[in-house]
């Protein structure tokens, strides 16, 4: 057993300070105090004084086996390592494919994402890629979605130059056998829709409303693009019951740039009422690549990294003063809602599984980490590295 003492604990919401006991993978007690003394066997004490606990993060889009290509085959971005999560306190990833499926395969990606859990992390991911069919490894999005546990839903990009041509019959296609096969494997079922900078935007999916697919199945990713119609349509589709996704950044965003950061949107939605309907995600091992004006030629390419999660939080509490837990729902209660992992992820609570963060309490810099009830990081240092590191 685990035991964290005299921490703040944030589950995300305020418990004050406490003690936490975590036995296997889940907390089994949160009380004021905990004498480790009357306690059967073992008890790792972490001592957590000036400290504050918060859920592990949870990181919708990451690109586990790397992402990139547009401008060669040198311009594909490399793996994610499994200390790269860590560090950065992301304790349950989602995986997906970007606009390469050509020289890498959704069954590249599910290997990646077992292996990922073998490590210890909690990761899923999401069969397809940017294009229309879906690449898929049973041989359809449904069968995918029932036969392989780590799959919840299905990858699509939309207003994008490297997106397929679809109508809106093809989406509504789409969206009904995924949500039959969430059905019959008690999965979210979701499509995770990249959003480009194109002027149709979401017209797709407000356009799939007449067949009956409900609009919260849809989950528009980068929607922190500086495009006022793209703001726009995201906010109606969050208020119709839909989670929209910020993408974070590691640096404020230049002002004339395409994009604002994840914190600047989410307290956009907040003002419309909507702060519950946003997640942050980092794009780690995805490309960032650099246009020019007419979008016809790469001029540089970056990389995403988890480590953004965490700097958009502060620019919620440090910058724009938002009380930590109100600014943690966007990387803990909202994807966990979103992904299916409600009671278990994105929380710290008696039964939950025991993904811990703790954190400097003035400087939010993550101290140690704890995925599924192990203790991965321990003052700053890593206890446990991926195989090959």
């Amino acid at each position: 057993m685990i035991l964290i003492c005299n921490g703040k604990v944030f589950g995300p919401e305020d418990l004050g300070r406490a003690d936490v006991l975590i036995g296997g993978n889940q907390i089994l007690a949160i009380e004021k105090k905990i004498n480790p003394k009357t306690l059967p066997g073992e008890v790792r004490v972490i001592e957590a004084s000036g400290m504050v606990l918060v859920p592990g993060f949870i990181d919708g889009h990451q690109h586990f086996t790397g992402g990139g290509g547009e401008g060669g085959f040198q311009s594909k971005t490399p793996e994610i390592e499994f200390s790269m999560n860590i560090v950065n306190g992301v304790t349950t990833a989602v995986g997906l494919l970007g606009t390469d499926c050509l020289t890498r395969s959704v069954e590249n990606l599910y290997a990646k994402t077992q292996a990922f859990n073998a490590e210890g992390i909690t990761a899923l991911m999401l069969t397809g890629s940017y294009w229309l069919p879906s690449p898929t490894i049973c041989g359809s999005v449904g069968r995918d979605m029932v036969y392989l546990s780590p799959v919840i839903g299905v990858k699509l990009a939309m207003a994008d130059h490297r997106g397929p041509i679809f109508d809106e019959k093809d989406l509504a296609t789409l969206a009904s056998e995924v949500r039959t096969a969430a059905l019959i494997a008690a999965k979210p079922g979701i499509i995770t829709v990249h959003m480009g900078m194109d002027s149709d935007g979401m017209d797709r999916i407000f356009g799939v409303e007449k067949y009956g697919i409900r609009p919260d199945m849809f989950l528009p990713t980068h929607v922190n693009r500086k495009n006022s119609r793209l703001r726009d349509q995201s906010l109606e589709l969050a208020a119709k019951g839909a989670v929209i996704d910020a993408t974070c950044t590691t640096i404020l965003p230049e002002k004339d740039g395409p994009s604002g950061s994840a914190a600047e949107f989410a307290c956009l939605a907040d003002e419309n009422n909507l702060f519950d309907r946003v997640s942050f995600s980092s794009d780690a091992g995805g490309s960032q690549p650099i246009w020019n004006a007419d979008r016809t030629k790469l001029l540089g390419m970056g990389i995403g990294t988890p480590q953004s999660l965490i700097f958009e939080l502060k620019q919620l509490v440090q910058v724009r003063g938002m009380a930590l837990a109100k600014a943690l729902r966007p990387l803990t209660t909202t994807p966990a809602r979103a992904y299916g992992l409600t009671g278990q992820k994105g929380e710290i609570a008696v039964g939950a599984h025991a993904d811990i963060l703790v954190l400097e309490e003035d400087t939010l810099e993550i101290r140690d980490v704890l995925a599924k009830g192990q203790i991965m990081m321990r003052n700053q240092k890593l206890e446990k590295k991926g195989y090959y590191e």
